[in-house]
């Protein structure tokens, strides 16, 4: 039989190469440096790999891309990669899957965070890259993340000291490799994240307007790059990423800059800071078994029994209906709040209407949307939905009070079947 892989065998333990194999591994963008990582990941035997990526591949990424071909173009990226790396793949049984969708709003964080052993970043907007690093701290995820502009390129890697719960016995190891190959659970937890660079608080307000909502940024400016600089985010993150596998990673916790004019290397630490509160919210988080078909208020009633107490849950604004700025006119829109885009404060027809609709303010905007938190108290037309009427996806984690007679505690909750 052929031994792909007989070189890097003679350099990594056989636990490392059972963990490649069996590591799961989600892959957040398939842009120019999630392509290098990936077609990485793939040549080295990972098998196991989720990809999430919302674009379309365009004629500008070929220059920049190993798995897209011109035939692509307007397809999804996500999508693409997926299918090429299954091609590609040189270990048995690959299982490699493209989501096309915004990891933020489409998938089930219970499905993204909990069920892959470690998370890469290859994103360009400190939204979801804040995003990421926050639900990574929640459910203790390991977490990589890239950058590159120009000719620099910087790479982090986010994970809690060593102190793993094996799988199988329920034995604690102090580091990776395990005896068995297979990634185990994590006993300690993170201590710093990118909250510690980026600070608190929503890092999209420069596309947003006036009135909160989303800009259609058609004039959002690409990041001038080349693409050695996205290979050498694929190539560091990769080599790191075995090296953790291997017990001897040398970036936990820090930042690496890499220069390639110069071809300096700077190597920063990361600090715990008093002002990041995300790591508060390592918090527990329980499973409750529902249906997709449960309404809200039958899944309100399942927490109430299993914890004993009665349940806040929070949710994000989910927007119904709204009245037109300019005419009245009540509009349709079911959409996340997050989601909306400014323009949508106007039905088609006065947008179609006046080239200047934007300044026809003639009445107030209402909208007609969820609560932020709902309870067994709930209005009965909201308690009658299913949670994919208002926005939240399959597999999703909710933050939930749990309020009885003596005390309340905060919860989050991973709604599963």
């Amino acid at each position: 039989m052929n031994d792909y892989f007989a070189r890097q065998k003679l350099l990594l333990r056989p636990e490392v190469g059972k963990m490649i194999l069996c590591v799961r591994l989600l892959v957040v963008g398939a842009g120019a440096g999630g392509n290098e990582l990936l077609k990485n990941l793939v040549l080295m035997g990972f098998r196991n790999i989720t990809i999430v990526d919302f674009d379309y591949v365009e004629d500008s990424n070929l220059s920049r891309t190993v798995l897209f071909r011109k035939e692509d173009i307007g397809k999804s990226k996500a999508k693409v990669a997926a299918e090429r790396l299954n091609q590609m793949a040189l270990a048995e049984d690959p299982h490699i899957v493209g989501l096309h969708g915004n990891l933020m709003t489409d998938f089930g964080k219970g499905n993204l965070f909990m069920n892959h052993d470690i998370v890469i970043s290859c994103v360009d907007t400190k939204k979801c890259r804040a995003f990421i690093s926050d639900w990574c701290v929640r459910t203790n995820t390991p977490f990589f993340e890239m950058g590159f502009e120009g000719y620099t390129t910087n790479v982090t890697f986010f994970a809690p000291e060593d102190s793993y719960e094996q799988i199988s016995d329920g034995k604690f190891v102090d580091k990776l490799p395990t005896s068995d190959g297979f990634f185990p659970k994590i006993k300690n937890r993170l201590t710093v994240c990118l909250r510690e660079e980026f600070g608190q608080g929503d890092f999209d307000n420069k596309r947003n307007s006036c009135s909160g909502f989303k800009m259609a940024d058609t004039s959002l400016e690409k990041i001038p790059t080349i693409q050695s600089a996205a290979a050498m985010a694929g190539t560091l993150i990769v080599t790191e990423l075995v090296k953790y596998l291997s017990g001897k990673d040398t970036l936990r916790n820090k930042i690496l800059y890499y220069y390639g004019l110069t071809h300096e290397t700077i190597c920063c630490s990361y600090k715990p800071s008093s002002k990041c509160t995300i790591h508060q919210e390592q918090i527990p988080i329980h499973t409750l078994e529902v249906s997709k078909q449960d309404t809200i208020g039958t899944i309100l009633t399942k927490i109430s029994k299993q914890f004993g107490a009665f349940p806040l849950l929070q949710v994000p604004f989910f927007v119904f209906s709204g009245h037109c700025a300019s005419c009245g006119k009540k509009m349709t829109i079911n959409k996340l709040e997050a989601e909306m885009f400014d323009d949508e404060r106007w039905c088609a027809d006065c947008r179609s209407q006046f080239e200047d609709y934007h300044i026809h303010l003639e009445f107030p905007n209402q909208w007609d949307q969820t609560p932020t938190e709902i309870s067994l108290n709930s209005d009965e037309s909201i308690l009658q939905m299913r949670f994919c009427d208002i926005g939240v996806p399959y597999d999703d984690i909710l933050k939930v009070t749990l309020i009885n007679e003596e005390n309340f505690s905060i919860i989050y909750l991973r709604l599963y079947s």
